[in-house]
């Protein structure tokens, strides 16, 4: 077990650090760890926590401490992987939020004495499109699990066009969307 809270930390702490433009940008490497290189979950049930995570209140990346949950054994009968697996669930946590927060608490000292020079703006322009492919890939493996099929294909086109069209809640979307599957996929 102690393997695997290291396994979390180191796993965590490294995608901190790459998160530029938010927690979502570094789903493809979350995905591919928990899924392809430890065997932590499937496809399907990576996809399930991701939909638990954004349908939760909360920061965006509580998918980290849904996956420690399952990489530490939750859920489970026992108290000791009970505790165990909030144990993961804590490291992850502090994992995923430190050392960005120090890394973002020392960037943003030098960033101040750089405002407007062309170095800045530089480092501005080159973010920006990685970020944006970061976030492609992102909905890549969501919709490569989520979509199987033609019914759900046309309910995921749907629910983006509203999502892009209107501002109607994405919680709502979701729950529509799930009743439509439901309904429609028996």
């Amino acid at each position: 077990m102690n393997d695997t809270y290291l396994t979390i930390a180191k796993l965590f702490s490294a995608l901190s650090l790459s998160a530029f433009g938010g927690g979502n940008t570094v789903l493809p490497s979350m995905h591919m760890a928990a899924v392809s290189q430890y065997h932590w979950m499937t496809d399907q049930q990576f996809l399930d926590l991701f939909s638990i995570s954004k349908a939760a209140p909360g920061p965006s990346t509580l998918i980290v401490e849904l996956i420690a949950l399952k990489a530490t054994g939750f859920p489970q009968g026992s108290h000791f992987l009970f505790l165990s697996a909030v144990i993961g669930a804590v490291i992850s946590i502090l994992a995923m939020f430190v050392p960005s927060s120090i890394l973002l608490l020392i960037v943003s000292s030098f960033w101040e004495k750089i405002l407007g020079s062309p170095w800045q703006l530089s480092i501005e322009k080159a973010l920006m499109p990685m970020t944006t492919g970061l976030i492609l890939a992102s909905t890549w493996i969501v919709a490569r699990t989520a979509i199987s099929g033609w019914v759900t294909g046309i309910i995921g086109i749907i629910s983006l066009v509203i999502i892009l069209k209107t501002k109607i809640n994405p919680i709502l979307i979701m729950l529509v969307a799930a009743l439509l599957s439901r309904i429609l996929l028996k």
